[in-house]
């Protein structure tokens, strides 16, 4: 994979952890944020990232249908079957635990997990 992907892939990670909501009684939305950033932030201490090289999309034939005219102004078409080699890159495997413990952390301060509101930008 290359670095910008890389770089995208972790990016919308990143955001897609923004876009939960969280509630407690008496506190505002973005009291809320704030507290989810710092469980965010002790999470990645104490989690660090642990990134592994592996397959992100298996191998496989891809199929392609290619159409000519002939005589008589017929089609003949047929099929090409063409390799598409896997797909390795660096996948955190620790984004998962990591996630655990801010949720974790979350609820310990007595939030309770809402569901996902629309990404602000």
């Amino acid at each position: 994979m290359k670095p910008l992907p890389v770089l995208l892939l972790v990016l919308l990670l990143a955001l897609g952890g923004c876009a939960e909501r969280w509630s407690r009684p008496s506190t505002t939305e973005t009291e809320a944020d704030a507290a989810n950033a710092a469980c965010a932030d002790q999470a990645a201490l104490a989690v660090p990232p642990r990134m592994v090289w592996q397959m992100i999309e298996p191998g496989g034939y891809d199929r392609d249908r290619r159409c000519r005219r002939v005589e008589g102004g017929r089609e003949h078409c047929y099929y090409v079957d063409r390799w598409r080699p896997p797909r390795y890159g660096w996948v955190d495997i620790a984004q998962g635990p990591r996630d655990a413990w801010r949720r974790s952390c979350m609820r310990e301060k007595g939030f309770t997990f809402e569901g996902y509101r629309p990404l602000r930008f």
